[in-house]
């Protein structure tokens, strides 16, 4: 049914004009606040959020503009991102106002709750700093954006008329911010979830691109054309001349090809850098080994070094520089050159700072193999410095025999060299055939024709992905063997995450706004109790949407280290009873929860809080892996310096070979094995990690059809 034909369906004149206005107007909200919910739930970035608030947001609040400020990342600044329906004299001023101000805005964000303004003169007398720098208007709402970890910022809605608020009207807009603020998180959620899946796509390309040829000056222009303009506007790579101690610039790139030229003609009348030259930042970072990061690069630095080379006036003619990275070029415990990157308009980020360095960790690795290649061609003693570099190599000769593989390719395989050489590798690996049959060998004349090829391997170890390229010469064939297992699994885990977080929050997606949508419908009369059902879903499945972004947050701030763990005398006691009253109020029935202690004394090091958490994540599953009831036993024990915390339940239990793996972030047992009972798959793996930064352990006993014990190991007060 059209929102027209809804809104057609009133009351006819025997209920009264009256009522028919009023039900019309209730009826007008409920599809404006439709609107702005479908609006918050399909934006996907937080432009998209904000562009959503400022339209149908604005109409839903039937107000005559509305305003958005996020808070700085030090907490102490409004900064207006976003604004609609005002005139631009009286938003400049106010481009960024403090936290602590006397501001309408300020108050809201500080207190957590909403400023609801009636009137122009109300604002006023409350705020009298904006008298006369305000713009002129009447009602004024200002609400505070609080995300599930802590204020993000605020939003204001401002009105063409003196307006009244009654409690309706205000929680009404309290809940159109919350919504607001949920959205706006899960748009920074998608755009993190994006960077991450641009930056392993990156680095496979990178990858890719640095091992398909074996020619230096190739390897070297190919890296540098990877890089602009995906991180800069500039990229220059320098090598170091170990004979003289000289560093030289070898290659630029820049994607105006004039401007490309023009550096590599200031190129051959620029000074000769020296290793040891302390001005210089690249000898600095060759030297040192350790990369410098200009995120604004000061003019006195641009000044020193005009003053040392006259041609460097001549270049900043020419460009400017606002931020800089060098990052050395470093191959074991050797560095041989450097690359910088250099951006002219924007500031470079954090982000592309540890790209630069995965990616010159890369390219080093790519140009040592080059460079060690064309050693090869000049010295029949090249399988000696290939015995360092990173990849496993194996020269294998005309009959097929091994005359070469290096300990990365005993690594690799788990085949000792001694037991290799002078023997077809098929001979003592078995997985030969299979690791080379998809490799397109390429020609010694056109070793840049070399594409690698990533195959997954069983070797006695463990399972392996390998990539491999091979060349063949006269006198054989040589490959060149990566273990990609760790990028391979990162991938799997990045899709694993997007499956699992898109089907866990669709579930509840799906009941809220089922729920809200009967609700809405004006065709049937809900019963009271029906309708109190039906908010009461969508009360539990938003705190549910909530309980699983605050998971994926906080598992991706344990994987930085951007958590923040304080251990002190904890008595576990109270903290178990607490913890298990609150279990017993979500707990079905037939579960039975219940405290057993030795008498020892139970007081750890350990973080509260986090604890806390640790132990309503192992009592909820203690609880859901328990379909058909039982008991669910908390043991507390203590002596030998430490104190044991065990969450015991007789429900599903869990097989051995899955004992480990069920602390893997994303992991989930088989459903075959679990009746169908879902997760995150993200519980286990934050409570252990941690339990482990509080100075303890977490393991887990457990046989299929016998329950589990998950058992909380922590160091006594």
């Amino acid at each position: 049914m059209t929102e027209g034909e809804l809104l057609a369906r009133q009351p006819d004149a025997q209920g009264g004009a009256e009522e028919a206005a009023s039900s019309r107007e209730a009826l007008e909200t409920a599809l404006r606040l439709q609107r702005a919910a479908d609006a918050l739930i399909s934006a996907r970035t937080p432009e998209e959020v904000l562009d959503a608030v400022l339209t149908e947001g604005v109409r839903a609040a039937e107000a005559r503009g509305g305003l958005i400020a996020t808070l700085s990342d030090d907490g102490e600044w409004l900064d207006v991102v976003a604004s609609r329906g005002y005139d631009s004299r009286y938003i400049e001023p106010f481009r960024r106002f403090p936290l602590a101000g006397n501001f309408p805005l300020s108050e809201a964000v500080r207190t957590g709750e909403g400023v609801f303004l009636r009137s122009e003169s109300e604002r006023d007398e409350r705020y009298p700093e904006l008298v006369g720098r305000s713009q002129p208007g009447h009602a004024l709402v200002c609400l505070p954006l609080v995300g599930e970890h802590g204020p993000m910022g605020g939003l204001v809605f401002s009105f063409s008329t003196d307006q009244d608020f009654p409690p309706a009207r205000r929680a009404l807009k309290l809940a159109l911010a919350r919504q607001v603020a949920l959205a706006l998180e899960r748009a920074h959620l998608a755009v993190a979830e994006q960077d991450l899946r641009e930056r392993l796509s990156f680095l496979g390309e990178a990858t890719a691109l640095l091992t398909s040829s074996l020619d230096l000056e190739r390897t070297l222009e190919s890296l540098t054309q990877l890089a602009v303009p995906l991180l800069a506007d500039w990229c220059s790579i320098s090598m170091l001349v170990e004979e003289t101690g000289e560093i030289e610039q070898v290659v630029v790139a820049h994607q105006d090809p004039e401007r490309k030229r023009w550096a590599r003609e200031m190129q051959t009348h620029s000074r000769t850098i020296m290793l040891d030259d302390e001005f210089d930042r690249t000898a600095r970072v060759i030297r040192t080994a350790e990369p410098v990061f200009l995120r604004e690069v000061p003019q006195e630095l641009l000044d020193e070094a005009v003053e040392r080379d006259p041609n460097a006036a001549k270049a900043l003619e020419e460009i400017s520089i606002r931020s800089a990275i060098t990052v050395p070029l470093r191959s074991g415990e050797r560095t041989f050159g450097a690359l910088t990157l250099v951006s002219e308009v924007r500031e470079l980020q954090d982000s592309e700072f540890g790209l630069a360095q995965e990616l010159a960790a890369r390219a080093a690795i790519a140009v040592e193999n080059a460079r060690l290649y064309q050693e090869a061609e000049r010295r029949a003693e090249a399988a000696l410095a290939l015995a360092y570099v990173g990849d496993g190599v194996v020269l294998l000769d005309e009959d097929g025999r091994v005359r070469f593989w290096n300990a990365a390719a005993a690594a690799i395989t788990g085949v000792r060299e001694t037991d290799a050489l002078g023997r077809h590798p098929a001979e003592v690996f078995p997985a030969w055939e299979g690791l080379t049959r998809l490799a397109e060998l390429a020609d010694a004349a056109t070793p840049e024709s070399a594409r690698p090829v990533t195959v997954p391997i069983e070797t006695a170890s463990r399972d392996r992905w390998v990539a491999v390229t091979g060349v063949a010469f006269d006198e054989g064939v040589v490959y060149a063997l990566r273990d990609v297992s760790d990028e391979h699994a990162l991938e799997r885990a990045r899709s694993d995450f997007v499956a699992t977080a898109s089907h866990e929050l669709r579930t509840p997606l799906a009941a809220v706004y089922g729920a809200a949508r009967t609700l809405l419908r004006t065709d049937i009369e809900i019963p009271v109790d029906q309708r109190d059902r039906f908010l009461e879903i969508i009360v539990s499945e938003t705190e549910r949407l909530t309980a699983i972004v605050s998971q994926i947050l906080l598992a991706g701030q344990l994987e930085e280290g951007r958590v923040d763990v304080t251990t002190a005398a904890t008595d576990l006691k109270p903290l178990v009873e607490s913890a298990l009253d609150s279990a017993r109020l979500r707990a079905p029935e037939q579960i039975e929860l219940r405290l057993e202690q030795n008498g020892a004394p139970t007081v750890a090091l350990a973080d509260e809080d986090k604890l806390r958490q640790v132990l309503v994540n192992l009592l909820d599953n203690a609880i859901k892996y328990s379909p058909d009831g039982g008991d669910v036993v908390v043991e507390l024990d203590g002596g030998n310096g430490r104190v044991r915390l065990a969450v015991r339940d007789g429900g599903l239990g869990i097989p051995l070979a899955e004992h480990e793996r069920i602390f893997e972030k994303f992991y989930r047992l088989d459903p075959a094995l679990t009746r169908g009972v879902g997760g995150s798959g993200l519980g286990l793996f934050i409570s252990r990690e941690l339990v482990s930064r509080m100075g303890g352990s977490l393991t887990v006993r457990s046989q299929p059809g016998e329950g589990a014990a998950f058992v909380v190991d922590l160091p006594a007060a």
